[in-house]
């Protein structure tokens, strides 16, 4: 077992069930009901923050959230903390200074493009392999399978093309644009996610250098930057992108606060929990796009539905909509299997108070065209 940091007092803690309900008992003897993390956050600031680095500190090793709650266990087994509170307290730590989060590297990379690719020309998409060609990495929680990405480059753009990622998150999207020769741009409100994306592209350019297998142009190196989408004309800009010049936009925006990309940070969209301010929000991004698009562009957006409080918020609809009202045309939508999400084996537990486990979501492919403003022209050219 690692050595944690005030081990003998998270020893003391104890966890019991009565009526079904969950009672913590904390090593000052008081008692809570589920959840004790808020306790601990105020009125016992040392140990938490003790624990907190620790859970940085098994990150860094190596260790998945899941694994690190499992590490800090009662003395008797149970779970204390959640993954989610672990991996929000990482980013907290991150956000404000406190703590340094490992970029891995992959040990070794096996093939640089993938093996026998084709486009899927239905309107499913399932593949169980996200891939891991390259320097890509399934570590950024939410990140998207760079098969996606790949097919929507090589269908709506061309050698030398201008790709933006608005929410470039792992950096998938510019690990795709220098592959195949395109002009990679990416945008993130959270410091992690830029961190992230320009550690993969430095990996890149490092072991392209001694790969005689790929052949990486310098003057192509993406670019990935902090900003606030919703100011994604501001940013682009210092760039020396204007409007008209971009061929696609790659974007896989958060699921409201399904799951939260930063801890702190003001204006993150992935905080929001209410559809009505996240899509006006959205939309906001959605008239920016818009302008940046050169005539004929592409933008694919990938969403999915949310379900809160046993019902449906279905945001896939919602967010179609939204970019209907900026003039965009809807020429595609495709459903996309959703495989391997870590709230699976919880449904499994639940399942009998929820009867089908969400598995899909929507890849939403809209065009910029000269009649894109025209009402009746949104639905059929």
């Amino acid at each position: 077992m690692p050595k944690l940091r005030n081990r003998e007092k998270l020893d003391k803690i104890e966890i019991a069930y009565e009526k079904g309900q969950r009672k913590v008992k904390c090593f000052c003897e008081e008692t809570f009901n589920r959840s004790i993390v808020r306790h601990l956050r105020r009125d016992h600031t040392s140990e938490w923050e003790s624990w907190c680095l620790d859970f940085v500190r098994l990150r860094n090793e190596g260790l998945s959230y899941y694994r690190i709650i499992h590490e800090l266990k009662t003395k008797d087994g149970k779970l204390l903390f959640t993954s989610k509170v672990v991996r929000n307290e990482i980013l907290r730590l991150v956000e404000e200074k406190k703590a340094k989060l490992k970029i891995p590297r992959k040990k070794s990379i096996a093939r640089w493009h993938p093996e026998n690719f084709t486009i899927q020309r239905e309107t499913l998409w399932t593949f169980k392999n996200r891939g891991g060609w390259a320097v890509h990495q399934g570590d950024y929680h939410g990140n998207w399978s760079p098969r996606i990405p790949r097919a929507l480059i090589e269908l709506y753009s061309k050698e030398g093309d201008t790709v933006l990622d608005p929410f470039v998150g792992g950096g998938t999207t510019l690990i795709e644009t220098w592959l195949t020769n395109r002009r990679g741009i990416g945008l993130d409100i959270s410091p992690l996610a830029v961190a992230t994306s320009k550690a993969r592209i430095q990996e890149m350019a490092e072991r392209a250098l001694r790969d005689e297998r790929v052949t990486l142009k310098e003057e192509l190196r993406p670019v990935a930057i902090k900003g606030d989408a919703r100011r994604l004309g501001d940013h682009l800009q210092s760039l020396g992108i204007s409007g008209n010049s971009v061929k696609l936009v790659c974007a896989h925006p958060p699921y409201l606060d399904a799951l939260r990309y930063t801890a702190t940070i003001e204006g993150d969209l992935s905080h929001i929990s209410e559809p009505t301010v996240f899509c006006d929000q959205l939309q906001l991004i959605a008239k920016q796009i818009f302008t940046l698009l050169a005539e004929n562009g592409t933008c694919a957006v990938l969403t999915g539905d949310v379900r809160k409080k046993k019902r449906i918020i279905p945001l896939g609809f919602l967010i179609l909509e939204r970019f209907l009202e900026e003039g965009f045309l809807l020429t595609d939508i495709i459903i996309k299997g959703q495989y391997n999400d870590s709230s699976t084996r919880f449904w499994y537990v639940k399942r009998d108070k929820i009867d089908f486990l969400l598995s899909h979501e929507y890849l939403l492919i809209f065009r910029k065209t000269p009649s894109s403003n025209k009402p009746s022209d949104r639905l059929i050219e």
